[in-house]
């Protein structure tokens, strides 16, 4: 799955502007994709929220340019129901919801009817004070309780098991051991019994000797790696190429 901002304040790939050389480069990046993750509400640390008429404008801005891509579906980054509705009704076929339908139930009705595949994540807070100092007992059982709580929830809806992917959410309310260990024991959300995705891709916890986001392809390719050979589902990053080859290497030794 590769990652699509189109916001201002992204930490990565943002732009204070849309440009439409910067987006017909960004989509020839992410051209190797099965996926593409499109938001248009930042999430990261600190991170004030946007309403509804503003997300769904700059949805709306780039979608002529979306109606080329072949063989690649689009995944929409939202929590807000009626910008998942209208990305359905735009081609889309995921929703990614970073509050995991916790915002609004309406959530998992627009998937539902819509039989589309839905991405529920954890998070601990919001991003404006997710990393106040988060803390667990027990990281892996209490992310795993809650996103089996949703997933039931998901299902009372109607949503189908197969539909139903899960995040443990890689630096949503997480310290850097949390993220470490829950990419250790990753293959452990297995037992929920639904597809599992990674999204770990250039966060600050990769962070060595005071890096910045373009500097951390490295150690992202290391944990894609890692989360291959764990069988994960869908790995969320946003250099698709250098993370797909790395993996063309691993499914050559391990033949």
């Amino acid at each position: 799955m590769g990652i699509l901002n189109i916001t201002p304040d992204s930490f990565f790939d943002g732009n204070p502007s849309f440009s439409e050389n910067i987006f017909h480069n960004s989509l020839k990046d992410l051209s190797n994709a099965d996926i593409i993750d499109i938001g248009c509400e930042s999430s990261r640390p600190g991170a004030n929220p946007v309403d509804e008429k503003e997300e769904l404008k700059r949805l709306e801005l780039i979608l002529p340019y979306l109606s080329n891509l072949e063989n690649i579906k689009l995944s929409i980054d939202t929590y807000k129901p009626n910008v998942a509705k209208y990305a359905l009704l735009n081609g889309f076929k995921i929703i990614n919801d970073i509050k995991a339908g916790s915002d609004s139930l309406d959530m998992f009705e627009v998937a539902s009817s819509s039989n589309a595949e839905l991405i529920l994540m954890h998070m601990k807070g919001v991003p404006q004070n997710m990393q106040n100092n988060p803390n667990y007992d027990n990281i892996i059982d209490e992310i795993s309780f809650f996103l089996n709580n949703r997933a039931e929830q998901a299902i009372k809806y109607g949503i189908s098991e197969e539909n139903i992917i899960i995040d443990p959410g890689i630096g949503f309310g997480k310290t850097y051991s949390d993220n470490i260990e829950i990419i250790t024991r990753i293959s452990e959300f297995k037992k929920l019994g639904f597809r599992i995705l990674l999204g770990h891709s250039r966060k600050s916890f990769l962070i060595q000797d005071n890096d910045s986001p373009k500097d951390r392809l490295s150690p992202t390719i290391a944990i894609s790696t890692y989360a291959f050979m764990k069988k994960v589902d869908i790995i969320r990053v946003h250099d698709v190429y250098e993370n797909k080859k790395a993996m063309n290497v691993i499914t050559k030794i391990m033949k």
